[in-house]
């Protein structure tokens, strides 16, 4: 009996909800493009339903994990030592990819999975000789002498070798040349293609409808986001002081969504500091790409999926990056910065002073921050690449029952197949 073909996810995202949501995005994508198509997606996030998923799609919850340094994680809610929560995932990961059984595997970030879980199930792959596999990198993963000296250590070129019929990396060689910088280049032989930004780009409701749905009228409208908001009290903390000094100028409206990560201590300080400025303070709002694209000005953190968002709205936008321990905000942030895209407020300057008067300075004169000539957005690239992969000839059936599937044991030289050079 026919059955649709299978394609697994794995993404790692305990703290914040970038690779979260940008593996649902794919995920959405990939089963409305194609509906003879289920997608599994197996995650660590504490908070895998927060984003809607199309029919044909579900997931597999991992044990949640933090990162604490490069490389390095702890367990995030179980009172368990490191190596029995790697060991847990581990085989979580393999059982699910044995019994699963995908024709296509797409593995967010990491090559080899957190502290290299993922290689036992990567192994099951080669034996059963079936699935392609594929990275997914965003445009800046670290500072890239930090990242390259982790892939080193965790062998993680060698895995790419070994396993990995293709990389897809969600940006532009002409704003940030991944693949040389992190020496994916010199591994993958080819089989490396740039795809665009990728951001949802479903359809969204009017500005006058959000304008109207939260009760504003004519007034410019700001809107104050940072992604899962677990380290974002104080860029909004600086927002709300720096508000009293930006209405002497410029009358505005804010709408304040601090994301579902944020300890509900520091979320309820500031609804109080909100309420006595008539500022709406959320938790998530339903649809946060509307509230983008009605915005007259964001101010937000230096994430990757806030960023592409504002990007696809061509949106002005006063961005201040996360100060650390990864230099990938500061490194996009300067970036986009300097191609006109955004302005940027380094996390060492921020002050109420200063936003005060970045924010006063946007309101008065919009069009002088809207940005012009914008990367290639790339949601729709990544799912034709993906897609092409899935289904491209490679001299097996597809044909499927729902019987178990015994990996064949068998040598192998390392499995390359053409698609690497044909994404």
């Amino acid at each position: 009996m026919h059955k649709p073909a299978r394609v697994l996810m794995y993404s790692q995202d305990s703290y914040g909800l970038g690779h979260l949501r940008r593996a649902t995005n794919l995920a959405n994508a990939l089963v409305c493009e194609s509906r003879d198509l289920s997608v599994l997606l197996v995650v660590d996030s504490p908070v895998a339903l927060f984003f809607d998923l199309e029919d044909h799609i579900d997931f597999v919850k991992l044990p949640t994990i933090i990162k604490v340094g490069a490389g390095v994680f702890k367990a995030g809610r179980l009172g368990a030592s490191p190596r029995l929560i790697k060991t847990i995932r581990s085989k979580i990961l393999r059982d699910v990819l044995h019994a699963f059984d995908p024709d296509l595997i797409l593995v967010d970030h990491m090559p080899g999975g957190a502290n290299g879980e993922l290689i036992p199930a990567l192994r099951v792959t080669r034996l059963l000789q079936r699935a392609r596999v594929v990275l997914g990198l965003r445009d800046i993963l670290d500072d890239p002498q930090v990242t390259c000296a982790v892939w080193d250590r965790e062998g993680y070129y060698d895995t790419l070798k070994r396993y990995y019929d293709a990389v897809l990396i969600y940006g532009s060689a002409d704003v940030f040349p991944t693949a040389d910088h992190y020496r994916i280049s010199e591994v993958m032989n080819g089989g490396v293609q740039y795809c665009g930004y990728v951001c949802n780009m479903g359809s969204v409701k009017s500005p006058p409808l959000v304008r109207a749905g939260i009760g504003i009228g004519t007034e410019p409208l700001v809107v104050v986001m940072a992604g899962g908001g677990a380290d974002a009290r104080g860029v909004m903390q600086t927002y709300l002081d720096a508000l009293p000094m930006v209405t002497r100028t410029v009358r505005a409206a804010t709408v304040m969504v601090t994301g579902p990560f944020m300890p509900e201590a520091e979320q309820r300080l500031l609804r109080e500091r909100g309420r006595a400025l008539g500022v709406s303070v959320e938790t998530a709002v339903g649809d946060s790409l509307a509230y983008v694209n009605a915005a007259d000005l964001v101010v937000c953190m230096a994430g990757y999926n806030t960023l592409s968002e504002i990007l696809r709205f061509r949106k002005p936008a006063i961005v201040i990056p996360r100060a650390g321990p990864s230099a990938e905000q500061r490194m996009r942030s300067t970036i986009f910065a300097e191609r006109g895209l955004i302005s940027l407020v380094p996390p060492q300057q921020l002050s109420p002073a200063r936003l005060a008067h970045e924010i006063a300075a946007a309101l008065l004169n919009p069009a002088s921050r809207k940005p012009e000539a914008v990367p290639a957005l790339g949601v729709g690239t990544a799912t034709r690449a993906l897609l092409k992969l899935l289904w491209r000839e490679n001299g097996r059936d597809r044909v499927r029952d729902d019987k178990e599937v015994m990996p064949e044991r068998r040598p192998g030289a390392i499995r390359r197949t053409p698609a690497a050079s044909a994404v």
